[in-house]
């Protein structure tokens, strides 16, 4: 089940990463995204989308495997967002792949649907993780930027 699912987030990446952008720039709790570029705005959600496929595929969430969380939280306070806004973001992400998982899912007939619980269950425990390491990095960049002496935003 969790390399069926590995492989519909790899065909499904662009749709996923789309249908997040639109979530959030119709969020009216995120309001930081209007002065992006859809670059700056989809910035690590295809690597956290990797990350999670990953995990699925090995069932790890840990070490190198949550940083770009990481990377979005110090990018997120770069670009000058609110946390609440970081951790809305991720929010609708998984949001996103669970909805994304459920249209799907009937192609999965073969699967019990405890096995389905299992994988989101799994999903849920990574995009935990995830916020916490984004949340964690959000507050930790302005003690990194004042240490380097860099102010410099993306």
């Amino acid at each position: 089940m969790a390399e069926e699912i590995s492989r519909l987030l790899q065909n499904g990446h662009e749709t996923i990463v789309r249908t997040w952008t639109e979530k959030v720039a119709s969020d009216k709790r995120v309001r930081s995204d209007e002065r992006l570029t859809y670059l700056q705005l989809v910035d690590h959600i295809p690597q956290i989308v990797e990350e999670l496929r990953l995990a699925l595929d090995d069932g790890r969430t840990e070490g190198k495997m949550l940083e770009e969380g990481r990377e979005h939280g110090r990018q997120r306070w770069q670009q000058g967002y609110e946390l609440k806004e970081v951790v809305r973001e991720l929010t609708l992400l998984r949001a996103t792949l669970i909805e994304f998982l459920d249209t799907y899912r009937r192609a999965f007939a073969s699967s019990s649907n405890e096995q389905f619980v299992q994988s989101y269950r799994r999903i849920t425990g990574f995009m935990d993780e995830e916020l916490y390491k984004t949340v964690e990095a959000y507050l930790e960049a302005p003690h990194e930027q004042s240490t380097s002496g860099s102010t410099t935003a993306n």
